[in-house]
């Protein structure tokens, strides 16, 4: 979850091949809700991964320690591929 814009990003979303919609509310309201907003003291949504399925059911998350958290896009996908995405 990410509150900045990736519409200008679609491009570069595509070419590295992301298999999977991302989501991004520049508004802040969803990561404030979820409360994963400024835990770090950065003002910005906190690094976090959510795999929601088709029924809208929290199937998997990957909570950052640090504004730094990543995780590899095969991660996400083999969460996917365990739901039958």
């Amino acid at each position: 979850m990410t509150t900045q814009d990736l519409g200008a990003a679609s491009g570069s979303i595509d070419s590295v091949g992301v298999q999977f919609p991302l989501a991004y509310d520049v508004t802040e309201v969803v990561p404030r809700q979820w409360e994963r907003f400024d835990n770090f003291k950065t003002e910005l949504a906190d690094a976090a991964v959510y795999v929601i399925d088709k029924d809208g059911r929290l199937v998997w998350q990957s909570l950052g320690d640090n504004y730094r958290h990543q995780v590899s896009a095969t991660t996400v996908l083999k969460q996917l591929d365990s739901i039958g995405s």
